[in-house]
């Protein structure tokens, strides 16, 4: 069976390639933000997406009332804001630049939607890296509901192993959602 990792490294690569097939007629736009730099900004009306042609972006979501959360970290490959393609015009998250240089390329997303309009390939790659994302997303939460049932029943071999496969993958925040059930799973221990 392939891997997460196989099937989302295909997607990207043959979204990449058809976005690139495009480019000669959809207006696009290299920029180049500093470390820091917020590039989308949750809740903004989504006017354009973005290419990771190099350096590392992080995303953090604020709910209302909350301290904005980390959430993901993308990389060279990643297209950010493609969601508001298919459904809320407005961005779900802030995504800023945690390493650079950075190398994005920006596209409208009226002329994203203008060539989807006319390349169902186009459409089938967009959804199918919208489907690998949820799917992901999924997975994290499943193992995140579990571990906190472990917690509860004061399971540790089930805590231990869904905190190992949560800090088994590149993403921060899966590293820092691991940390905080492991600590959670101690304090249970010593209640």
């Amino acid at each position: 069976m392939e891997s997460d990792h196989t099937r989302d490294s295909h997607v990207k690569g043959r979204l990449r390639m058809l976005i690139a097939t495009h480019l000669q007629t959809l207006p696009h736009e290299r920029i180049t933000p500093p470390v820091g730099a917020v590039v989308l900004e949750q809740d903004a009306p989504a006017e354009r997406v973005l290419l990771i042609e190099a350096g590392e972006v992080c995303i953090h979501r604020k709910e209302a009332g909350e301290a904005a959360q980390l959430i993901a970290t993308a990389g060279a490959g990643e297209l950010l804001g493609e969601m508001t393609l298919i459904g809320d015009p407005h961005h779900s998250a802030t995504v800023s630049v945690s390493r650079g240089p950075a190398e994005l390329l920006a596209i409208q997303t009226d002329h994203l939607l203008q060539a989807a309009l006319y390349d169902s390939d186009l459409v089938m790659e967009l959804l199918a890296l919208s489907s690998a994302r949820c799917r992901r997303t999924s997975g994290q939460l499943a193992l995140m509901l579990e571990a906190l049932a472990a917690v509860l029943a004061r399971d540790q071999p089930t805590l231990r192993r869904c905190c190992q496969k949560l800090s088994s993958t590149t993403d921060p925040a899966m590293h820092r959602a691991a940390g905080l059930l492991d600590a959670l799973g101690r304090d249970a221990e010593t209640a």
